[in-house]
């Protein structure tokens, strides 16, 4: 759960891509050179040819198989981006299926975080992957999910920002790219992801502005993937040591759909029954 005050402003990582709107300046830019290291142990290091942070996370986006709209809309940001940014990798235990039903329906958390009061975010589901969200400080947008896989999640946004830190309308469109890697570490599973973040702003943006404020609220970003992962362990702590406490808690979550509340629950239950498979193996 976000610590910082400005984190309730910046929440879950389908978010904050759509919050980085107001962020960044007008002048492309490659942060964080640092985090190149592929996702994992599998490196290209050897390679002749080292590609950049940006150009790795380009190639991640399987263009073939997006719909016509899809691959317009991504080439348009990811082809002339205003700012690339890469976070880096965190870690945490979550069964693989509860982690991507989080990931597709981020409302779950949003609507959490909502009933904790640490959130006024809004998220307001209009289609299957079309969803509208206000976070009550003047941003108001709209995040699509493009793309999806086990180890692949691509969402698409358009939004604007108005508020007491930028009076003028800050307009922009975002790519988010969520890589993620599956694994089992003492017959437990662990996911590990990173977010590759390509942010196109209009040209009536006050660059002034947005180019002081780049540098915090990236670090805020990164900061606020960290605490999102923390958060994502959290729920998976619960669901294995308190499983109706949860689908209680998922009761509440009256913002979430009821089939996607009722796929929840059901995720809830047999991760719930795979962690006590787990224990019961390990006192043999």
């Amino acid at each position: 759960m976000p610590k910082h005050s400005i984190f309730r402003r910046l929440t879950y990582i389908s978010a904050l891509g759509i919050c980085l709107l107001l962020s960044c300046s007008s002048t492309w830019a490659e942060t964080n050179p640092s985090t190149q290291k592929n996702l994992g142990e599998n490196t290209k290091a050897s390679t002749a040819k080292k590609i950049s942070t940006r150009q790795e996370a380009e190639t991640s986006i399987p263009w073939e198989k997006l719909t016509p709209e899809a691959n317009e809309k991504l080439q348009t940001v990811v082809a002339n981006p205003s700012v690339f940014h890469r976070s880096p990798i965190q870690k945490t235990t979550c069964d693989h299926k509860v982690y991507r039903h989080l990931i597709r329906y981020p409302e779950l958390v949003v609507n959490m975080w909502e009933l904790m009061g640490v959130s006024k975010l809004r998220m307001d589901r209009k289609e299957d992957y079309l969803i509208n969200i206000d976070d009550s400080y003047g941003t108001q947008s709209q995040l699509e999910l493009v793309y999806g896989n086990k180890d692949l999640h691509i969402f698409y946004a358009e939004g604007a920002y108005k508020g007491s830190i930028i009076p003028t309308i800050s307009s922009g469109k975002v790519v988010l790219i969520l890589e993620t890697k599956n694994t089992q570490e003492a017959g437990k599973p662990v996911i590990s992801h990173r977010l590759n973040m390509f942010i196109q702003f209009d040209k009536s943006t006050n660059q002034f502005v947005v180019k002081t404020l780049q540098g915090l609220f990236l670090k805020i970003v990164d900061m606020n993937f960290a605490e999102t992962t923390k958060f994502i362990g959290q729920i998976n702590e619960i669901i294995q040591d308190n499983p109706d406490g949860m689908k209680r808690l998922s009761g509440r979550l009256t913002r979430v759909q009821k089939p996607i509340r009722e796929q929840f629950e059901k995720l809830i239950e047999h991760a719930n029954a795979r962690y006590e498979h787990i224990a019961t193996n390990s006192k043999e």
